[in-house]
């Protein structure tokens, strides 16, 4: 299976924060209104959004399909808590960091949503913040063949807002509008629904951190020791890079180093982040 950028990028991002942060957990923290965000309290914000994740469950030993459960952490929470836990991802990286932490207490599978056919239904469909790699239109159809009467459908994600005019901006995830709609074309309703944007936002400090203060610097000083000490191995890298590295690709490449579009202040006014429950419309 080939590996699509946006689950490479985020399998990056899951070995810096396990070096830097010591946490094993991929999603945003919920941050205390003044707390100033750091590499040591990121551990602590996200278990924060964890509590608030695990509130919305039903008790222990309800069934959960982690949908797009990354490295494996949440369903290891999961499973230490009672819970009878299978998750997917199709990033084969994460497949297999999760089958290894978790050591069979929970099921793992390499697959899409879509593509998904296990043969069972669940108490819970979990989404932590996996939601918004899922293709709108075809994601109620297949909860619904997934999910267990009586049962809920948990989300914790990132969507647009209103103030997302298009074009790159930090955040992402389904426009909340269309998200809305294509609810009230299916058999779900939305049972419960809070918004966590200012408390999520200030998460965005952390990513620009890890690229700006910490992958930039270490480019960028590799790049002189190369130029310095192996100046043909130098202009050979250089040129591989222009040829084989696209421009598209070279400018996004760059946007993200130097982390300039990503801050708290453009998240809140293009996102907002919701934590919310669905279930069946009775009848």
């Amino acid at each position: 299976m080939k590996q699509p950028k946006k689950h490479a990028d985020l399998d990056l991002f899951a070995r810096m924060l396990k070096v830097f942060a010591d946490t094993p957990w991929l999603h945003y923290g919920l941050w205390l209104e003044g707390e100033t965000p750091s590499f040591p309290r990121v551990r602590q914000a996200q278990e924060r959004y964890v509590d608030k994740l695990l509130a919305l469950l039903p008790p222990a030993p309800a069934s959960i399909l982690d949908i797009g459960g990354g490295t494996g952490a949440m369903a290891g929470r999961l499973a230490s808590l009672g819970y009878t836990v299978e998750m997917l991802t199709p990033s084969e990286v994460q497949v297999g960091i999760a089958r290894e932490a978790l050591n069979g207490a929970a099921t793992v599978h390499l697959s899409r949503l879509e593509d998904f056919a296990p043969g069972r239904r669940f108490d819970v469909c979990l989404f932590s913040e996996s939601y918004q790699y899922i293709p709108l239109d075809a994601s109620f159809a297949k909860l619904g063949e997934l999910l267990a009467p009586g049962g809920r459908v948990v989300i914790a994600d990132c969507f647009r807002s209103e103030g997302f005019e298009g074009g790159r901006a930090i955040g992402g995830g389904h426009r909340y509008s269309a998200f809305l709609e294509a609810v009230e074309r299916s058999d779900f309703a939305i049972t419960s629904n809070e918004d966590v944007t200012a408390l999520a936002a200030p998460s965005i400090e952390i990513d620009r951190m890890l690229y700006r203060d910490v992958l930039s610097p270490v480019v960028s000083q590799l790049g002189g020791l190369l130029e310095d000490k192996r100046p043909a191995i130098h202009w050979l890298a250089r040129r591989a890079y222009g040829l084989f590295v696209s421009p598209r690709e070279r400018q996004r490449i760059s946007e993200r180093l130097t982390a300039e579009y990503r801050t708290p202040e453009l998240f809140v006014a293009n996102n907002t982040y919701r934590f919310m429950t669905l279930a069946r419309r009775a009848g």
